[in-house]
């Protein structure tokens, strides 16, 4: 391979490394902010130390939900949005891995759109390559605000019931997203 066939190479998987660590950025601040919710709302000390060991946000969203006596209807779809992401950030968007180890497709954290199509989140067979356009990201976007509301609803709703508010803000600015130690930048895909 010459060096510019390197150099097309390199920045032809540039834009699938940026989706990935942009999807990542998403599921890091909300894992955060299940922390800080699961903080707030004053689970047992039990139950928060197994929150905060979880690294996997499908799991931890599920743990949390299952300690406040509710289901968890995202799982499955924060699961295949992990999965979407680590597509884009280690096989430049390749997908090389099923759903299942014997899978001859992953399912996306997006859904499709056509409407010939039962609706559902959007497959791809092993070996093709992921597309994801801008209305998947605002609908991904859609998707992570919509759990964040819903958990900060929560939240608020304990405190008062507890004629408390929580200790820890949540503060939104241009430039960054800030709730207790973490910072997460916000690189608007």
């Amino acid at each position: 391979m010459s060096g510019g066939e390197r150099q097309r190479a390199a920045r032809a998987g540039m834009p699938s490394k940026v989706l990935g660590n942009g999807l990542r950025e998403l599921d890091r601040f909300l894992s955060v902010l299940i922390d800080e919710v699961a903080e707030a709302t004053g689970i047992e000390d039990a139950a928060l130390a197994t929150l905060r060991t979880r690294r996997n946000t499908a799991n931890k969203l599920r743990t949390l939900h299952a300690a406040l006596g509710r289901t968890s209807p995202d799982h499955r779809r924060l699961l295949a949005l992990g999965r979407s992401r680590d597509c884009f950030f280690y096989c430049g968007g390749l997908v090389r891995r099923g759903d299942s180890r014997a899978g001859s497709s992953m399912t996306t954290g997006w859904p499709r759109r056509s409407t010939a199509l039962k609706a559902g989140l959007m497959t791809f067979p092993l070996g093709s390559r992921l597309q994801l356009d801008r209305a998947d990201l605002d609908d991904i976007c859609r998707f992570y605000d919509r759990i964040a509301d819903e958990l900060l609803t929560h939240t608020r709703v304990v405190a008062v019931r507890n004629d408390a508010l929580p200790s820890k803000s949540v503060a939104f600015s241009r430039d960054r997203a800030h709730i207790s130690l973490a910072i997460v930048a916000c690189d608007g895909l």
